[in-house]
């Protein structure tokens, strides 16, 4: 079990301390206790450590990212005992740089089934693939709140 995070969009440090930040946080660990917060990290980074996650009790933020996958692959519940901008679990935004071709190209979240509470959040992501394929009204445990899906 690790200690989420409550930064939002504010970073401190440049790409590298970040990712150093991320790494110490979520090495090893299988349950993030709040906020899982993947900010500003560069396409040359390692994120495999990541894999090791699978529950996150809070939200799932993933933004102004260049790295081309997210290595979440275990991860089987958002709970959204928190959410970000008051009603989403998992929000991805802007995970590419118009100047180069590096972006996010897969989220990896194949053995994500629930979503307990709160909504989804995916835009402009230039380059993500598959997003718009997922049933995710059938992984949101909330009927009243509609996907938003788009660019």
């Amino acid at each position: 079990v690790c200690a989420g995070t409550l930064n939002g969009l504010s970073v401190t440090g440049d790409a590298q301390h970040q990712y150093q930040t991320l790494h110490k946080m979520y090495n090893n660990c299988e349950i993030v206790m709040g906020n899982l917060e993947i900010v500003l990290i560069d396409h040359t980074q390692d994120l495999s450590f990541l894999q090791t996650i699978r529950e996150v009790t809070g939200y799932i933020l993933i933004a102004m990212n260049v790295f081309a996958s997210l290595p979440l692959q275990n991860l089987r519940v958002i709970r959204g005992t928190q959410f970000y901008e008051e009603k989403y679990a998992l929000f991805v935004l802007l995970n590419y740089n118009p100047n180069t071709t590096h972006a996010l190209r897969q989220l990896g979240l194949n053995q994500l089934t629930e979503i307990l509470a709160g909504g989804v959040y995916i835009e402009k992501n230039a380059q993500l693939c598959h997003v718009e394929t997922v049933e995710w009204r059938d992984i949101m445990r909330d009927p009243g709140l509609e996907p938003v899906v788009r660019e």
